[in-house]
């Protein structure tokens, strides 16, 4: 089962992540064909494809350093 992460944590990680892509850029279509704005997404973790359930290794050595 997934672990709950806080919106700051998957907001902040994403942030500042260098290899974050959002699923639906991944995904070929682009976000115009989906009659969306980019600028519209706020980049959350979850929404990445290396997600995998938050067992993403970039999202958790960030999580290290959030949680103290």
């Amino acid at each position: 089962m997934e672990k709950r992460f806080t919106e700051e944590e998957v907001r902040g990680i994403a942030g500042e992540c260098r290899e974050f892509e959002h699923v639906i850029n991944a995904m070929g279509y682009g976000y115009s064909m989906l009659n969306v704005s980019e600028a519209g997404f706020a980049r959350r973790c979850p929404d990445c494809v290396h997600w995998l359930g938050g067992s993403c290794r970039i999202f958790r050595s960030e999580l290290g350093q959030w949680q103290g």
